[in-house]
């Protein structure tokens, strides 16, 4: 498998896809839907194609690391915010207490596959 070619593009994806929803709301100040879903439709699209293309073992490490980054975010901002009693972020959008969100489940996973697929190309 040319685990180079495919790491590069899916690079090239995700960061054209945070671009173009960078140029499509960097006017705003506040949440829009249609942001939302310009920032993860092309990174949700290849993974999507790399679990039929490579493997369908992408999609469980997709679900996992979603699970495992939006726990790590939660229980950080929960210990940052009992120990020192100020709050690293604010979420607004499907909160978890504040410390969490939602919406940020799909932005851990593709964060996964990412550097699953960096391991890949170092030879990790």
């Amino acid at each position: 498998m040319n685990y180079e070619l495919i790491s590069l593009l899916f690079f090239i994806i995700c960061f054209f896809g945070f671009y173009l929803a960078y140029l499509y709301g960097r006017n705003t100040r506040m949440f829009r839907w249609s942001e939302y879903c310009a920032i993860i439709i092309l990174p949700i699209l290849c993974v999507i194609f790399l679990a039929f293309y490579i493997n369908i073992q992408i999609l469980n490490l997709f679900v996992i690391s979603a699970f495992l980054g939006f726990c790590l975010e939660f229980i950080i901002g929960l210990t940052y915010h009992k120990t020192l009693n100020k709050r690293l972020w604010k979420y607004k959008k499907f909160s978890i207490k504040g410390y969490t969100s939602l919406l940020s489940l799909p932005l851990w996973g593709i964060a996964g596959v990412l550097f699953w697929l960096m391991s890949k190309l170092l030879n990790l």
